[in-house]
């Protein structure tokens, strides 16, 4: 494999690990979050721990529409992720 190709391999790998990155994060947010909440019952008896988490205590609904919109939306993205792949490994070939 050519420099350009692994290029590609490298961007995709810094790209999860900023993900992977950003979700310990937010991991970290939430515990903060009811480790506060537990302090604040131990310090006073009218607080009260949550019954449900903060965030995905419901699920958000997509009508038909939003999700037509999504997969159009992840089929464009795979089709130029697919497009830059296969002209970094013909540009590889080519060599």
């Amino acid at each position: 494999m050519t420099p350009k190709a692994l290029l590609i391999y490298k961007e995709e790998k810094d790209r999860a690990e900023r993900e992977k990155a950003r979700m310990a994060d937010i991991s970290a947010w939430m515990v903060g979050i009811y480790v506060g909440k537990a302090i604040g019952c131990a310090l006073d008896s009218k607080s009260q721990y949550p019954q449900k988490n903060f965030i995905f205590t419901e699920e958000q609904e997509m009508t038909e529409e939003e999700i037509e919109e999504k997969i159009e939306e992840n089929t464009q993205i795979a089709s130029v992720n697919f497009a830059a792949y296969a002209k970094a490994l013909n540009g590889s070939r080519g060599r």
